[in-house]
């Protein structure tokens, strides 16, 4: 298959799918691939359109929630124009698996057009670091570097395979899917009431209205010093774990600092804030990853 440009669309709420997502198209640019990775956060559908008009091959990339997509990739994709048959990867992150995590991305992007040839799951740090007993998580980069390792080994492997044409379908078998289902018909029943579950510890915040610019579907209302959650949440955590003083609470409570500092992200690098809607930021520029970016 002779691949000349290849552009993928990711969502990561804190940062793991930003960090395959740069690992894969640095791979594919290593092979003589035109290859840029674009944050579904920064480009409008009709952007979209004209880039995945462009590419060869197109890949969509997003963490998985409950053996499920996140609310927004599934409103980015329904959002997008029909193409007829085009060459599409799917992937995903996860702390310990989803079934059929990629398998459920390509339900929804067949039925506009796309042929997804190729799917992956990538294991990553757990990001979860919720005050919930028995829970595990970390900030430590230093323990997270043979998990990462790994995974680069996986995305290396899964970009050339995209590149020689050699199908990957990792979570597309019927066992897989069936797994997926078990955790994803509950979850899916549960997530409307869990939309309300981010409030804030008005002592301890600042009222820098951060999380605000951070979250991705404007769920955080700031202005007059008060801050509201709109009940739209999908469950990101990115404005619980990028709060500069822990004042984001989930479920009434606020973070446990002797479990370790929030997750934020697996290496430093990570943007968490809203290209679309803060065009002066300087991460909001389209642009492919080099090779030496992290």
């Amino acid at each position: 298959m002779a691949v000349r440009k290849v552009v993928v669309f990711y969502f990561s709420g804190t940062g793991n799918t930003w960090w395959v997502s740069n690992q894969l198209v640095n791979t594919l640019i290593a092979n003589q691939a035109e290859a840029s990775a674009i944050s579904i956060e920064s480009v409008t559908p009709n952007e979209a359109d004209f880039h995945i008009a462009s590419a060869d091959i197109v890949g969509f990339g997003y963490p998985i929630y409950g053996s499920d997509l996140p609310q927004n990739m599934k409103d980015f994709i329904e959002r997008l124009s029909e193409v007829q048959a085009k060459p599409t990867f799917v992937y995903c992150t996860q702390w310990l698996w989803s079934g059929d995590g990629a398998r459920v991305g390509s339900s929804f992007l067949k039925p506009r057009g796309f042929d997804p040839r190729w799917g992956e799951h990538f294991l990553m740090p757990n990001n979860i670091c919720l005050p919930i007993p028995l829970l595990p998580s970390t900030n430590d980069k230093t323990r997270m570097q043979g998990q990462l390792r790994r995974a680069r080994r996986r995305a290396i492997r899964f970009a050339n395979a995209i590149i020689s044409g050699e199908r990957i379908r990792r979570g597309f078998g019927r066992f897989a899917q069936v797994l997926g289902a078990l955790q994803r018909v509950p979850v899916r029943k549960a997530f409307p009431g869990m939309r309300d579950s981010i409030g804030f510890d008005a002592a301890r915040c600042t009222r820098c209205e951060l999380c605000v610019r951070y979250c991705p579907v404007a769920n955080i209302r700031g202005g007059d010093g008060e801050l509201i959650a709109l009940g739209n949440c999908i469950l990101c955590l990115r404005c619980y774990n990028f709060c500069p003083v822990s004042a984001v609470t989930f479920w009434g409570k606020r973070h446990n600092h002797e479990k370790g500092e929030p997750f934020r992200g697996p290496v430093e690098g990570f943007q968490p804030k809203k290209a679309v809607d803060f065009p002066d930021f300087d991460e909001c520029q389209f642009t492919p990853f080099t090779q030496n970016a992290r």
